[in-house]
């Protein structure tokens, strides 16, 4: 029993630091001409974790002229003040200190309204400023990007992971494929509604029933025996179930797609692989979970290998559900 609460307690401790489906650390930067010839306005919001007072890299002939900072709970704002003693020119850049994973950018300093996605650069991020309109990209760089996007969100975001482990450890062989099958064509369907704005949910709310899906999910599985995945009427009720979740964990995938700053020309392409991205890393988990099972069962200790892991889930999916719930109640007071 002591063996078992550990492996429940480290299994909790490690679902449990980041508490949001959004892995992404993103920001959005706009840069504006400002009042004196000469001037421009560069307005940045970044997460407060990756905050730093370190100097922009600016053009030649340009510096900082006064910077304001307002911290608020999750992210930062600054406010500066750029002064040249020249006119922009267009292989003009400003490097940011902030190693942000992306972000959007809004330039008017040319004269010229350009919008359009970055990416960063290790740990800068480089501001086109120069430029007079929004970078094209082949496919191929498309592809890319938004796979390794998508990849990188489902391997980070613990309450996707924690469901679809559930999944694993509910069902297993054919079933188990139809699961994850039903799984992702549900939030793929609610990604593509909600990316193109067809569907419109507030998110908050949308990530408690995330966390309250893990927990509901995790009970599921819990409760269930071995002959009960052979009553059909018992597999059609798991699979509405799974399809009506994967609608509302596409939801919150949307969300972060949003959030990236997809480029007009690049929506549709970028909504594709993005979600491919995002089955692949989903894919790659599903074998992990299979493998360390497999191996567990060579040691004999499956059973309470998938009993720890289940009671963690389900624990960590309630305390998400309140930290979710309490978070949104107290912003909209």
């Amino acid at each position: 029993m002591l063996r078992h609460a550990l492996l429940i307690l480290l299994l909790a401790l490690g679902f449990s630091a980041p508490a949001r489906a959004d892995v992404f650390l993103l920001g959005d930067f706009t840069i504006q001409q400002g009042m004196e010839p000469g001037s421009f306005d560069l307005s940045a919001s970044v997460p407060s974790v990756l905050a730093s007072d370190k100097p922009l890299g600016l053009p030649d002939g340009c510096h900082e002229a006064s910077r304001d900072k307002l911290t608020e709970s999750v992210m930062t704002r600054y406010s500066i003040t750029i002064a040249c003693d020249r006119s922009i020119r267009a292989d003009d850049a400003i490097v940011t200190p902030w190693p942000v994973d992306g972000a959007t950018f809004l330039s008017t300093a040319t004269g010229v309204r350009v919008q359009q996605a970055l990416q960063s650069d290790g740990d800068s991020l480089s501001l086109p400023i120069g430029e007079v309109a929004a970078r094209s990209r082949t496919l191929p760089q498309v592809a890319v990007e938004y796979t390794w996007q998508g990849i990188v969100h489902i391997l980070g975001g613990w309450d996707h992971l924690a469901f679809v482990l559930c999944l694993c450890l509910l069902a297993r062989g054919r079933f188990l494929l139809l699961l994850v099958t039903t799984f992702t064509i549900g939030h793929s369907l609610s990604l593509a509604l909600a990316f193109f704005d067809i569907v419109k949910v507030p998110v908050p709310p949308v990530e408690a029933v995330i966390a309250l899906s893990i927990a509901f999910m995790a009970r599921e599985a819990i409760r269930a025996r071995g002959d009960d995945m052979s009553d059909p009427h018992r597999r059609c009720r798991q699979l509405a179930v799974v399809a009506g979740f994967g609608l509302l964990h596409g939801l919150g995938f949307a969300t972060v797609l949003r959030e990236l700053g997809v480029a007009p020309g690049e929506r549709l392409s970028g909504l594709l692989f993005f979600n491919g991205g995002v089955e692949l890393g989903q894919l790659i988990f599903v074998l992990c979970v299979l493998a360390v099972m497999k191996l567990a069962s060579l040691f004999d200790y499956d059973r309470p290998v998938r009993q720890a892991a289940l009671y963690g889930a389900g624990i960590v999916g309630c305390f998400w559900v309140f930290e979710r719930v309490i978070g949104f109640t107290v912003g909209a007071a």
